[in-house]
């Protein structure tokens, strides 16, 4: 892992960035550096960013946008499920995804990560991404591997969320064809599942491919799109998949009415229902026929 006296420097992403783009913070404070039994973690302060979280040299997410990524991978897809009860949550062992889930009126949110030890630094070190959503009596937290826990179920979930690490090392298995399939078994018949691929410059090799796998299982794929500070190479591409379910037609409307009963009770800093729509819409050069 890249450390200096006073920066860190990104260094290992996947795609076209591995080893010639340096992505770099000034460390005003080291705040952690450790390890657990599957993976390095340092957690920085940095004065633009606040607490940073690096996972094998790769930034996870920062105090100051964190609520970018995780409102992002969760709302589009469960704002487009007509009535989103079981969820599954793929990683997450920060608890973000888990915070914006249970925004919603589901029945149980299911969330499976293999660390349970980098749970328990995130809660100790960034206890501003779960905002104790680990103590909703409809969380059901598991420390195992998600690959296998999902194949012990069978048109159970409405939606399912991979909120795993960058498409290399311990994580390459969740982005992989049979995954896939066995997400979509654990699906009902208008399941919908979630996942952040990465850059679009990685969009002729990495999501391109990505997409080709979700096709082989899903009738509905649909690409979306947002920048996230903190992530350098401007927008990344997450992809929603569906077994009817189409992301990009979903009725506006509808999604309005749900979105004002949430916010009522619920802060979102990021989504909304124009959000919804505008992340939806791509340049040619990025469309995919879903």
């Amino acid at each position: 892992m890249p450390i200096s006296k006073k920066w860190f420097c990104e260094g290992s992403v996947p795609g076209k960035r591995l080893g010639k783009v340096k992505h770099c913070f000034l460390m005003d404070k080291l705040v952690f550096k450790g390890k657990t039994p599957y993976q390095d973690i340092l957690i920085l302060d940095n004065a633009v960013y606040g607490r940073v979280v690096v996972l094998d040299g790769i930034v996870q997410f920062s105090e100051k946008d964190e609520f970018i990524y995780h409102e992002t991978i969760s709302h589009p897809i469960l704002f487009s499920h007509p009535n989103p009860r079981k969820v599954l949550i793929v990683g997450g062992g920060d608890g973000g995804v888990l915070r914006e889930v249970l925004k919603h009126p589901v029945k149980e949110v299911y969330l499976v990560d293999i660390d349970k030890k980098a749970a328990e630094i995130f809660k100790k070190y960034a206890p501003f991404v779960s905002q104790n959503s680990f103590g909703d009596k409809r969380a059901k937290v598991f420390f195992e591997d998600g690959r296998r826990f999902i194949k012990n179920f069978s048109d159970f979930f409405d939606v399912v969320i991979v909120d795993s690490n960058d498409p290399a090392g311990p994580s390459l298995p969740l982005f992989s064809g049979n995954f896939y399939k066995d997400v979509a078994k654990a699906l009902k018949k208008d399941g919908m599942m979630v996942t952040l691929v990465g850059s679009f410059l990685d969009f002729e090799t990495l999501i391109k491919a990505t997409v080709g796998k979700l096709k082989n299982v899903f009738p509905r794929v649909q690409l979306y799109r947002t920048s996230i500070p903190c992530y350098h190479c401007g927008d990344f591409c997450f992809i929603g998949s569906s077994k009817k379910i189409d992301l990009a037609g979903v009725d506006l409307k509808k999604i309005e009415k749900r979105f004002k009963k949430i916010k009522i009770k619920e802060k979102f800093e990021y989504y909304s229902p124009k959000i919804h729509s505008a992340i939806m819409s791509l340049p040619k050069i990025w469309q995919i026929n879903s």
